[in-house]
This record gives C-alpha cells, structure tokens and sequence, in this order.
C-alpha cells in the first residue's frame, strides 16, 4: 500500500463553514466544481489562467517535419482548382405509398422509426436530405418519447456513416460474397433439418419485437432440438426473480411518475437512465410544474451518485448492504406505524412516514444492479401503500418467450462438453462483455462452425469462424415494444449503405420464410390486422407506433410474501465493487461513437475514458488521489483502474463503469479507457465484495472539463423556496455605450428551468448534430479547447461527503448589449434586426477579443482544420444548412437561426405570422423535461415571455448589464439537501 499522499476530506474544506454542512439559506450558496476548487487548489488557479491562452499547437513537428508538411500542401494545392463532382448520397424513399411523388428536392423529408436500447424501443423522427439522414428528434407521439430524445438516440446518425463499419462477410480472415454466404445458411438449414436440430445453438441478446418472435417460433418448430440462449451484458434477471417472488409470476412493472406525490429510488437511476427513463423524466418535470399540486417529494437511496440523486430532495449515499439494511428498515416502520416527532426520526422512518401519508400516491423503485430482495421489497411496499395501479402497473414481459431461452453460462457448458456443432450469434459481443468465469474467446476455437452477425466486426466477429455484417437501424425495417408495451415500426431513412443483412433476414432464411425484412414485418403485421392491413400499414409507418398495441395492465395479487432473514454475515474486509452501464458509450456498444466520447459525462465531467469512481474520505483513506492507478483484485481476477474521488459516492464502495478497455471496437473506441468486464462473474454481475484496492504507484491524466471556463465564484446558480422570487441585484447597472433598440418584428428569447434541469447531455449532443460542431479529440479537450457550442456546468454545494448537485446549461446568451460586439475589429459579430448576437463567418479573422471580453466563455476558437483527425466525423453526417466552419475563426450558439429562417420563409409562404411553440431550437427539442424555452419575447401570449415575468427568472450575471436574451428560472427547494453519510450510517445501524 502506498503512503497516503492525499489530502483528507476536511483539509479541501479548510476553514470554510459553509461547506461543512447544509446551508441554512437556500439562497447562500458557495458553489464548487472539484474537490480542489473547494479547497481553493493552487493548481486550478493554473489551470484557469491558462485556459485558451496557449499558442496553436499543431503537434511535435520538428523543422524538417514542417517543411515535408509544407510542401506536401502547395504541391496538394493545386488540386483545388479541380472541379469535383460528388455524387448524391441514395435517394430519397419516394416508392414508398405515404411519400407524396411531388417532393422538392431540397425539402428535408421526415421518417418515424423506432431505435433500440436494451432491446426496448423508443420512437424517434429521422430529418433526411435527399436520402442522407443528418438529425434526430424525438417522435411526439410515441410515448416513449414523447417528442424528446437521449444522448444515444442523437448520436445514432453518427453511427450510422461509421467507416469503421463491417461492409464484407469475412470467413478465416479472407473477404466473401454474399453468394458464399447465403449458400451457407442455406446448408446450414439442411444439414440440422434432418437432425430436428441437434446440435445448433443460437445465441441472442434480448429484443422485444414481435416480429422476431414470431420468426423464433417458426424456426423453433422446423429445429425443436436447437438450443436458444439470451445473453444480455445489463441483465434484469434479478427484477424478473422478484416479480416471481412476490406475484409468482414474471412481469414488467410501469411507472406513473405525474402521479406520484412521493417517489422512493432505491439504486438506479430512474430519471437518467433504463427502460422509459425519458418518459419519466418528462412525468417528473410536469410534475413539479403542475399549478394544482405541490412538487413531489423525491427519496433517493444509492450508492454511486445518479442524475435521480442530483435531483433528489433527500438523499442518502449508502453502500450496496446499507441500501438492502434500509430497504428493510422502511418496510418495518410501514408495518409497525410506530409515531414519532420529527425530531426523533431517522431518515428511513421520515420516508416511511411520507410514503404512508402518499397512500397510493406514494412510488417505490429499484435498481435493476439490487439483490432480488431489495427489488422485492420494493415490490411489497407498493403493494401495501395501495400504489398498484395508481403509480405503478404490471404487463406481461415485454422480452417474450424470455423463459425458454437457457443463459451464456449453459452455453458455455454445452460448448465445453462438445455438444455444440454450429453457433449463431446475433448482435451479442460476449467475446468482450461475457463475465469473467465464462472464457468465451477460448471456447469458441473448439465450435466446429461458428457464424457472428453484427453492425461491426468486433471482438466476437474477430473469434467467430464466419462474420456476416448486419444493417444499421437507420437503415432497416423491424418492429420494437417500448418500455409499456407500445410497437413502434422500424423503418430505414436511407437507402442500405453497404451489403448487409438482419437478423430478422437470416431467422426467415432458417425458418424457410425467405424473404426481406419489410416483408417479415408485413406478414407479422398481415396476420395480425387481416383485411385491415393496407391502411394500417400505412398509419402506422406515418405515426411511427401501432395505436393500441400498449401492454394491457396484468392484475395482480400479492401472496404472503415476506423477505428473507437478514444475512449475519460479517462486514465486507475490501471494498465493495458496483459495475453501472457508462453514461457516454453505454455497455460497449457506442465506444467508436467519437460524439459520444467526446460528451462531458454529467457528474465527473470525464471525457475519452472512464474510472473507478470512490468517496473523496474513501479514497485518501486508501491513500490515493484523483488520477491515481490502483488494482482491483477478487478471487483471483484483478483490473487496474485509474480513481477518481467522486463528491456524494458511498464510503467502502467503488463504482466502475462498462463500455471501455475494447479492441475491436474501430479507430476512435480501440484501447480507451478499462474493461471492467474482467472483473465481472456469472454469480455477481451488479455488485462484488470483499475487493482489495491497492495503490500501483503510477498514475495516469484524465481528461476533464469541469475545471474549464470558469465563472470566478460569481452569482451563478440560484435557488429558491416555494413561492418565492428570485433575488435580484442590489446594485444598479452600470451605464452603457449601447443605444437602446425597438425591435418592431420578432425578438427572439430564451429561458432556461433549472428546476426540472436533470445534467442529461442530450442537448448537448443535439447542438452538436444539428450545427455540425466538430470533435477535436482528448489532447485538445485538455487544452480548453472542447468546441461545445452548449456546455452544461456541473456545481456542488456543501460537504464533498454529501453536497447538492445542480445543472446549468450555458449557451450563448445572445445579450442585449453585447461586450463582444464592442471589441471586434471587423465587425463579424453583429447585431440582428431580432435581437440574435451574429456571427459572420466571412469577416473573422481570429483574433479572439470577442471570446476574452464574453463574461460567459461561450464563445469557441476554431484552431485547427479538425476534419483531418482520425475521429472526425464524414461529410455524410454534416447539416446542409449549417455552414462548415473552418479554421482560425469564432463559433459559437446561434439560435439555431437556420431554424429561425426555415419558419419565417414557411409562415411568409402561408402569410401569416410564426406561431408560437412552432419554432424550436435543437436544445429544447431534445430537452426530455422541456427546460429550455424559445420564442417571441415580443408575443405577450408566448411561454417564454410568460417565464420571463415569472418571479424565478433572473439573469446570468445580471449585474454586467449585458442584458442577456437567455435567462433562467431559479431551482425550487425548501431545504437543504440530506447529511448524506451521516444519516445512511445512522440507518444502516
């Protein structure tokens, strides 16, 4: 073990007070970023001083590198002269009934398609450029949705145009036909007709759509002795065991968040996160705006701080014990009804008596990562407080025929007793994330014919003997169930960009249903409505849902199910290991998504990589700091992992994320970040005690951004208690050398909610695709020089143990009398007629005094010509309404003014003026809890001049009286957040 070099808790806290506690007055609050700015860091002083300040630095070049580079360019040159002609990229789907012939080529078409996460739906709208889809929002009318999206439904177009992309079948490492490889299935069928199958395993990752299912079942009955398995590397095999438990029968559950006055999360992440998290979001923010109804009481008991936990009015960081302790804990207090003055109650007892208040109003939730007996108990309390079918109802299993399928580990057995001929597996990477006990990559040598179909030749198409590569979404037909049972149609936007298949294709070829994946969905579909088929079809595809297809609620009836007896066994001796789904590449699926891994993840801020995530007290305690690599060993297996001290994490517990440490994952995803996988196992795929964590004595640079463009401390984040009015500056604005303007026509603003704000990136990402903002990779990232147009700040408040989180997207203000205006020397940003802060391109020269005289740091220099890097992004996926930027110029959030003039010229064309709620930018069209709000601040009955009078809204340093056209609405809470670790101790006794 190391010395302990890292600094204790209290020593980033110094002398300060106010942090060693709760504020007493919500509206006095010391904000901090890191545990260093807490403790006011010399070396973030640095770190902020240098920001931006440093010279273009293209790279080691050396002279003679430069002057190879320099004449490489002016031979290279004259190439520009060169008329080249691209060809269109596809066609648009004119064939299709529902398209109107007449389409002008030009006019963006839209395509209503479901996109998969888990295996569930969410219904998405496709903006397509002559065959070419560049956006994604979401589809209003899928409930799923309902109109927003998450960051990995706006990073799926990106994906989509990845060269990195499988665009061969490969069999031996040698390139095949297609011919090769549909004579293959197709002896493949007849040999294992004749033996009913014996031999044949098929390996799955779960995908809740009826189509699939249906062909399974006719593939079943020609096979009746092939072997299906369902592998998922996020399983919920421990939620459907606890529906088992308690209503003896497996079921998904539904939640009502706009009902619910009291919400109890226990683990998880149900606003940030899993099946519907998007639904529930837009629920809960609603929820909070109701005017008839007061803000929901929001509980939060986890161990690795969540974007529910953020938001949460009460929240305690317990380790994975202490939250089963208190899970227990509340159930007693239900039970007993024991009365109590609320100076005597814990917090476990204080949230009984809230939840029994609720009644049916009342929602408990757990982690799909918990033990069987917490989620059951969480079962049992909705049960008892009489929320069943108020704030929460059952379904059938949306993964049907889940039952049937046997596990990867029964694979494994069969392999490894040679029972196994052929193996087919469809979209399933277990090469990479099979848990550790289970040597896939080993087992597959000795599988005679193994066949892997897949959007990429990842690890497991590398091990396969043949990799067949299968289509994109975006690009193929099928049909998913939501998160409540609803169908959505997936249809392509695009014309098939490479040679591919489906797995829907290849299961019709097996069951004798040769066909294409459009007309395995319409024989789904066909079956189903009969004489009604043509019309629906066509509805449905319009709408992008099947109405009336949603889950009918079960009944359901508890038995006289109680929990366990609680385990007496001894206190973990290590750490306590909790393995989570990564918030930017997921489970390993997006690591080649260069957005996305350039996207700062909402509480660390990390970007390109991941860590092992610890309590600050925790981890000095184990004598480590912020970048520190240590090894995590158990039973034989062990990982090494950079530590990042993460404020509100758990003491004894250490989180690590899944998705990173890939080798076969492209260019961009390849050896980034640690593969947390190798530390899994079958028995314990959410959780692992008794984990020794020592010191390596290296250490290794994180990228972060949560230490750039700083606001010095300024008045920044404000809070407020119910009813009451945003505090406003006491001194009067200083005189300007603006002349104050008229503005007769539109004038155009922004208000932005931080109460209903969750940190959820998305849009983030949505400026990004829409605005073609540009990656530039984790060596410019830790320069300061990300090129965000949007950033979403990330502040704490009180002890690190256990601070309040808050969220504060920053965009261009768009201000009023603009300090950068003033300082330009070639005018390039100006005014507009509406009240926009311009940019033109054109006139830029680069000299960056806009940028230094921003009070707000939105503004971005564009240093190098980006698309030279190996992650940046293709032509294909760019906006072609946005202008591409090129180097050594400003950037920066504009409005989305080519939004602004696609409406104006459609309601000139109609003659009349722009409707309200018509307009919007890319940010509060993604936004799932409709923070953001743009509009006419002219139109006396638009919703953002409405929150402009409301009491909440105040100005972004308003005291500089730029006059900003963004503003924002202050955070509501009536009290300080919970003493975190003291009150979980405290509970678990």
């Amino acid at each position: 073990m190391a010395k302990n070099r890292a600094l204790p808790v209290d020593a980033y806290i110094r002398d300060r007070p106010e942090l060693a506690g709760p504020h007493s007055n919500a509206n006095d609050l010391r904000l901090w970023r890191s545990l260093e700015e807490a403790g006011e860091c010399t070396k973030v002083r640095r770190i902020l001083q240098a920001e931006n300040s440093a010279p273009a630095n293209p790279g080691s070049f050396d002279r003679r590198a430069m002057l190879n580079f320099m004449t490489a360019s002016l031979a290279l040159g004259g190439l520009a002269g060169c008329a080249v002609t691209r060809q269109p990229f596809g066609a648009p789907l004119l064939s299709q009934p529902f398209r109107s012939p007449q389409h002008t080529p030009g006019v963006p078409l839209f395509f209503a398609t479901s996109l998969e996460l888990d295996g569930l739906g969410r219904g998405v709208l496709v903006k397509s450029h002559d065959g070419r889809p560049v956006k994604i929002e979401g589809n209003p009318q899928h409930p799923a949705s309902l109109g927003a999206t998450d960051v990995f439904s706006q990073a799926e177009v990106l994906s989509l145009y990845d060269p990195d992309r499988s665009k061969h079948p490969i069999a031996g490492g040698e390139r095949r036909s297609w011919t090769d490889a549909r004579q293959l299935i197709a002896q493949l069928r007849q040999q294992f007709l004749a033996k009913k199958g014996r031999g044949l395993r098929i390996l799955l990752q779960p995908c809740a759509s009826p189509t699939r299912d249906r062909l399974i079942r006719l593939v079943r009955q020609a096979f009746p002795e092939a072997r299906w398995h369902a592998y998922s590397p996020l399983p919920d095999d421990q939620g459907r065991a606890a529906t088992r438990a308690v209503f003896a029968r497996p079921l998904d559950q539904v939640f009502a968040l706009d009902r619910a006055d009291v919400i109890l999360t226990l683990g998880g992440d149900l606003l940030g996160s899993g099946p519907g998290h998007v639904r529930y979001a837009a629920d809960y923010a609603d929820r909070r705006r109701a005017a008839d109804r007061s803000p929901p009481v929001l509980y939060t008991v986890e161990t690795t701080p969540s974007l529910t936990g953020a938001r949460a009015d009460r929240r305690l960081a317990a380790a994975p014990r202490e939250i089963e302790h208190f899970a227990r804990q509340i159930l007693i207090h239900l039970e007993m009804g024991a009365p109590a003055t609320p100076d005597q109650l814990s917090v476990a007892r204080r949230a009984a008596e809230d939840l029994a208040r609720a009644g049916p109003h009342a929602l408990v939730a757990a982690g799909r990562e918990q033990p069987v007996t917490v989620q059951a108990i969480a079962h049992a309390l909705n049960s008892r407080l009489g929320a069943i079918g108020t704030t929460v109802r059952y379904i059938e299993p949306l993964f049907a025929g889940s039952d049937e399928m046997e596990t990867l580990t029964e694979l494994a057995s069969a392999i490894a007793a040679g029972d196994v001929e052929a193996l087919l597996i469809f979209g399933s990477n277990p090469v990479y994330d099979a848990p550790a006990d289970i040597e896939f990559a080993k087992m597959l040598g000795s599988v005679p014919l193994s066949i892997h179909v897949g959007t990429y030749r990842d690890e497991t198409g590398l091990a396969c003997r043949w990799h067949l590569p299968a289509r994109h979404p975006l690009e193929s037909w099928g049909d998913l169930r939501a998160f409540d049972g609803t169908v959505g149609l997936r249809q392509p936007a695009t014309v098939p960009l490479i040679e591919a298949t489906t797995p829907e294709e290849l299961l019709g070829e097996l069951a004798g249903e040769a066909a294409d994946a459009r007309e395995l969905v319409q024989a789904t579909w066909r079956a189903e409505w009969g004489a009604d088929f043509d019309a629906r079809w066509i509805t449905s595809l319009e709408q992008g849902l099947i109405e009336g297809s949603g889950e009918v609620t079960v009944p359901v009836q508890p038995g006289d199910w109680s929990p366990p007896p609680a385990t007496s066994s001894p206190p973990a001796a290590g750490q306590t290991v909790v393995f989570a789904p990564d918030p930017s590449v997921w489970d390993g699926r997006f690591a080649n998504n260069a957005w996305l891994q350039e996207l700062p993840k909402p509480l660390s801020k990390q970007v390109w990589g991941n860590a092992a995530f610890m309590a600050p007290a925790g981890a000095s305690a184990l004598g480590l700091r912020g970048g520190d690599i240590a090894v995590f060993r158990h039973n034989g297996r062990s990982i090494e992992a950079p530590v990042w001290p993460l404020p509100g994490h758990a003491q004894n517990a250490v989180t690590v994320t899944l998705g990173y440490g890939r080798t076969a994952a492209g260019k961009i995803g390849n050896s980034r970040g640690f593969d947390a996988y190798r530390l899994r196992t079958s028995q314990e795929p959410w959780i692992i005690e008794n984990v020794d964590v020592l010191s390596t004595g290296r250490r290794e640079r994180l990228v972060t951004t949560q230490h750039h463009h700083s606001m010095e401390g300024r008045d920044i984040v404000r809070v407020v208690a119910p009813g009451a009015a945003s505090a406003s500056s006491s001194v009067s604005p200083p005189p300007s050398f603006y002349p104050d303007f008229i503005y007769d026509g539109n004038a155009w603003g922004m208000t932005i909610d931080l109460d209903v704000c969750l940190g959820c990136n998305a849009c983030v990402i949505a400026c990004q695709a829409e605005n073609n903002v540009p990656v530039v990779g984790p060596e410019e990232v830790a320069r300061g020089r990300e090129m965000h147009w949007l950033r979403i700040d990330r502040y704490y408040s009180g002890h690190p143990n256990s601070p309040q989180t808050y969220f504060q997207p920053v965009p261009c203000m768009h201000c009023e009398k603009a300090p950068c205006e003033l300082v330009c020397p070639v005018n390039a940003t100006v005014h507009s007629s509406e009240g926009l802060n311009e940019m033109t391109y054109s006139r830029c020269v680069g000299t960056r005094t806009c940028s230094n005289n921003c009070p707000y740091k939105v503004r971005r220099f564009n240093w190098f010509d980006y698309s030279w890097l190996p992650f940046a992004a293709t032509d294909d996926v760019f906006n072609p309404e946005v202008t591409v930027r090129w180097r050594g110029i400003m950037e920066k959030c504009t409005y989305c003014v080519q939004r602004i003039s696609a409406t104006r010229i459609a309601a000139r064309i109609e003659n009349r003026p722009i409707r309200d709620g018509e307009l919007m930018t890319a940010c509060q069209q993604a936004c799932p809890t409709r923070a953001i709000v743009f509009g006419d601040i002219n139109d006396p009955a638009s919703l953002v001049r409405k929150q402009k009078q409301d009491p909440r809204n105040y100005a972004l340093l308003g005291e500089l009286n730029t006059q900003p056209r963004t503003t924002y609405l202050a955070r509501i809470s009536d009290g300080p957040s919970a003493q975190g670790a003291a009150d979980a101790h405290d509970d678990a006794g």
